[in-house]
């Protein structure tokens, strides 16, 4: 049987952040074309996409020598770039608190990780309005039981109705 590590895009690269995070008690989850894929069905992602609570730059800020122990370059602390050439984006909005805490385990590449709840990816994803995120919710639908009520909530109106349609195209 195949290395899991081998069977994940990025999986080092992931796996130490997730290590990392862990070792600094940064709460987060992850987000993304890899969240989806977990979700819905496999497709090409160029990077590693997490949430983590406020104040989590600071942590960073303030521990070099872990990031650097983990593989990353402690200069920056809103992106991680790993040393692989791999970049981690740490996406900042009003919603990563409650994505955060609202995030389950799975397990990916060998380990617990926390990933997105479906229902917060797929409010991201409307809310990134891209091509790609279209594509991404209709595997997730196809893959995964999504209660409408729950998205309700955590989108604008304009977002919902489009995640409808998406949801009747998905349906044919």
């Amino acid at each position: 049987m195949a290395d899991q590590r081998t069977e994940l895009p990025f999986a080092q690269a992931l796996l130490d952040a997730v290590e990392l995070f862990d070792e600094l008690r940064i709460r987060y989850a992850l987000v993304g074309g890899v969240a989806a894929m977990y979700y819905g069905r496999a497709r090409f992602t160029e990077d590693v996409d997490f949430v983590a609570v406020t104040g989590h730059a600071q942590t960073l800020a303030a521990h070099p020598d872990a990031m650097k122990a983990h593989h990353f370059d402690p200069s920056c602390t809103w992106k991680l770039y790993h040393q692989s050439g791999v970049e981690i984006d740490l996406w900042k909005d009003e919603h990563c608190d409650g994505i955060v805490s609202r995030s389950r385990v799975a397990d990916l590449a060998g380990r617990q990780v926390r990933i997105a709840e479906p229902h917060d990816l797929i409010a991201m994803k409307l809310r990134a309005g891209r091509l790609q995120d279209d594509y991404d919710i209709s595997e997730i639908l196809r893959g995964t039981s999504i209660n409408d009520e729950t998205v309700r909530p955590l989108v604008t109106a304009q977002e919902f109705a489009h995640y409808q349609e998406i949801k009747r195209r998905a349906a044919r």
